[in-house]
């Protein structure tokens, strides 16, 4: 069994992160950020590369609730899709959804996964880590249909990989757990160190 601090919070909304976490096992609060991602991008991400703007809106998620409690730690996370220096964002409509999918066909793609731990309004934890995925040369239809499927309108990319997104890949380099925005080894490494875990 694995005992977690009840002073460790994911200061995330993200249903897939919640899960992967649980699904290794671990289970804590959940307090989720309050900040508009869109506009903090819009005012201080215009000139960062995709890596960089994942780690910003990570520590932004985690500053924005690291002060409800100084003794409490909060883990957060982002992750952006990048294609040749296009970031693709999550696309809210299907119609969205296909047109993105449309422009990463055939063509290999970066997803970039920032991670990082506050306590006391600090960051005390930080780590970034991409994955490399080459989308298969798919048909408009086969697009379509995933679409309607999956509905994958707040996945970074437009395709949920925990699901079945992985039917549109021919090749995946890197982590997979970089693409679904937790990379579990490494944190769960850490949250040893720190003590917020242990094996009972």
């Amino acid at each position: 069994m694995i005992s977690v601090s009840p002073d460790l919070f994911l200061a995330s909304s993200s249903l897939t992160r919640k899960e992967l976490l649980k699904n290794h096992g671990i289970e804590m609060n959940i307090c989720s950020p309050e900040i508009d991602e869109d506009d903090l991008k819009r005012k201080f991400c215009v000139n960062l590369s995709a890596a960089e703007i994942a780690m910003f809106l990570a520590k932004a998620k985690a500053s924005s609730v690291s002060l409800l409690s100084r003794k409490s730690f909060f883990i957060a996370a982002d992750q952006v899709c990048e294609l040749d220096g296009k970031i693709f964002d999550k696309p809210l409509t299907e119609e969205n959804a296909i047109k993105h999918l449309k422009e990463l066909r055939s063509k290999t793609h970066t997803q970039n996964c920032a991670t990082v731990i506050y306590h006391n309004a600090e960051c005390i934890w930080e780590f970034s880590g991409k994955a490399l995925l080459t989308m298969r040369n798919l048909k408009d239809e086969e697009i379509t249909s995933y679409v309607e499927l999956e509905k994958p309108l707040n996945s970074a990319g437009s395709y949920m990989f925990e699901k079945h997104g992985k039917h549109l890949f021919s090749d995946v380099q890197g982590d997979h757990d970089v693409i679904l925005g937790l990379p579990i080894v490494k944190l769960v490494d850490k949250l040893y160190e720190l003590g917020l875990i242990r094996l009972t």
